[in-house]
């Protein structure tokens, strides 16, 4: 291995060790100052339905990047907490879709509005360049671990 390509790995360390310090922060940052009382996937279950709309489990699970079971969960929680509701669909009753109760909607909106807080702490001291730029960083990273993903599949 080369020198540079030392240096490369060295850096591609540092920056994934700082993604998950930046992630680690940002989850202890919501269990601090959460006023909500759930869990920071719970909050995205809910604020994902505010925004959309009443939603089959298997949309919210690929929306959010988790498991339908997992979706299952975090609902079984958030309906006994009285935010969610199960509900047949009308055009197809063997259809359940998930929908938030009227405490549902009012906890998203908390919940957008720590986030709010949250994001304009987190990027007060960047430019509209630059975060383009980190969101274009971020685009790219996706779009190499989905192709990574598809070159496992494709080997198997």
């Amino acid at each position: 291995m080369t020198i540079q390509e030392k240096q490369d790995i060295e850096l591609m360390y540092q920056l994934d060790e700082l993604f998950r310090e930046i992630r680690s922060m940002i989850n202890n940052y919501w269990a601090k100052h959460s006023t909500v009382g759930i869990g920071l996937t719970h909050a995205r279950l809910l604020t994902t339905i505010a925004d959309q709309g009443p939603m089959k489990a298997s949309n919210l699970a690929d929306k959010l990047h988790i498991t339908c079971g997992a979706v299952t969960g975090l609902a079984d929680k958030l309906i006994e907490y009285g935010l969610v509701t199960r509900e047949k669909d009308k055009s197809d009753r063997r259809v359940v879709m998930l929908s938030l109760t009227e405490q549902g909607r009012q906890r998203a909106e908390e919940i957008k509005q720590i986030r709010r807080e949250l994001m304009l702490h987190l990027f007060a001291e960047m430019s509209n360049e630059e975060m383009r730029f980190g969101l274009h960083l971020f685009t790219k990273l996706r779009g190499n671990m989905l192709q990574y993903e598809e070159e496992l599949q494709a080997a198997e």
